[in-house]
């Protein structure tokens, strides 16, 4: 019975694939060619990407000596920040002003020309 499903699934898309090769442009049978040859040319290093990925790749058996496995070292994390911005004129020290002030940083004031709103 599993045979003769099988062997009809096959059949069925061998007679659909002729039905619409034999309907297609020469051009778009091309691209068709072109996409199933790209998805096949994938699938080794799908199944390449999956096995390296496998919790199991590339480590020895730690059931044998009945200790858990150990997290190797992690690198130090160096956090580079910017240096403060000078305080604002009146502002106290110790307190934050929302938004940095303009004529600090040497910029101008910005103009925003709105398109369409006439």
């Amino acid at each position: 019975m599993r045979n003769s499903i099988t062997i009809g699934g096959v059949a069925f898309a061998i007679a659909l694939a002729v039905i619409v090769g034999s309907r297609l442009s020469s051009e778009a049978l091309a691209v068709v060619v072109g996409a199933v040859c790209g998805i096949s040319a994938t699938i080794p290093v799908t199944l390449a990407l999956v096995i390296a990925a496998s919790q199991n790749w590339g480590r020895a058996d730690t059931t044998q000596t009945g200790l858990p496995p150990v997290a190797p070292p992690q690198p130090p994390v160096i956090v580079v920040s910017p240096p403060p911005l000078p305080m604002a004129l009146g502002s106290l020290p110790g307190a934050h002003s929302p938004a940095t002030p303009t004529h600090y940083l040497g910029l101008s004031s910005r103009e925003f020309k709105i398109i369409g709103g006439e």
